[in-house]
């Protein structure tokens, strides 16, 4: 009779849990009991914003859509104006938000992924992204990049112009894309870290690009503010005859001469006038 008993518990046990998954639709969301938010925005900050502030408007933008905020905590060094290299803080940086990531995955799903960065977050965050498209743990349509002065921007990085300078900063050159990932790349022309040309190319343009560093590379917030972003910067063309060294060497010194003379005399200018 024991035996019986069992027999009848165990049936109906199985019966329940059959009827139970037969149940849910097909493509139903297979986030558990709805806990789970429609998505999730992973901010990375730029060099000296460890805790992603650069990157709020457009966490903003995607908490107003239901999405959790997962601001990305990482040292956001540049030895030797930080306690860590570059490659150590981009490193430290890329591990940290995949773990992150991958977490967020495994307990959501269903969710949409959001990876967003500036400047070193955007290195950080592009790399991340690569490295979900080639590996396949993600599925592609549930991710989404957006990257704001990408150095690794193909057209025009700073790191697929310049090369190895600084100890420990390599420059990577330009990724090998995302896959079927969608991103956008946002970039300010003039902008030295993600529209810089070869010198060789266009010397000019090449200084102008460096001094915009420290005119544009700031200036990116009301962009991170809004959903469509500008049309990507081109790039001169090679010219048809390759300059010549020392026509190089010319037009780069006589334009930081014509860049820096503005700041010189108004510096000069105020020293003279007190």
């Amino acid at each position: 009779m024991r035996k019986y008993a069992i027999s009848v518990a165990c049936t109906v046990a199985v019966t329940a849990g059959v009827t139970l998954v037969m149940s849910v639709p097909a493509g139903a969301d297979p986030n558990d009991g709805g806990s789970c938010p429609a998505g999730a925005v992973f901010a990375v900050g730029g060099t000296w914003d460890p805790t992603g502030q650069t990157t709020q408007p457009v966490t903003d933008r995607y908490v107003a859509q239901g999405y959790a905020a997962k601001p990305v905590t990482y040292p956001a060094s540049f030895w030797p104006l930080g306690d860590q290299t570059y490659d150590q803080s981009v490193a430290a940086g890329a591990q940290t938000l995949r773990t992150e990531v991958n977490a967020f995955h495994a307990q959501c799903p269903g969710s949409e992924i959001v990876v967003t960065g500036y400047s070193q977050g955007a290195r950080i965050a592009g790399d991340v992204l690569g490295d979900i498209a080639r590996d396949g743990s993600i599925p592609q349509s549930q991710v989404e990049g957006v990257l704001y002065a990408d150095p690794r921007n193909s057209a025009g990085g700073i790191e697929t112009v310049v090369p190895n300078v600084v100890p420990g900063a390599t420059m990577s050159g330009a990724r090998g894309g995302f896959g079927d990932i969608a991103v956008r790349e946002v970039c300010i022309e003039g902008d030295g870290i993600c529209n810089m040309p070869k010198p060789r190319d266009a010397p000019e343009v090449f200084v102008d690009s460096v001094f915009g560093y420290f005119t544009k590379h700031n200036t990116y917030t009301p962009m991170m503010s809004e959903p469509a972003p500008p049309a990507a910067p081109a790039l001169p063309e090679t010219p048809s005859v390759p300059l010549q060294p020392a026509d190089i060497a010319t037009a780069i010194v006589t334009r930081v001469v014509e860049n820096i003379t503005p700041y010189l005399t108004a510096a000069l200018t105020t020293v003279l006038t007190k």
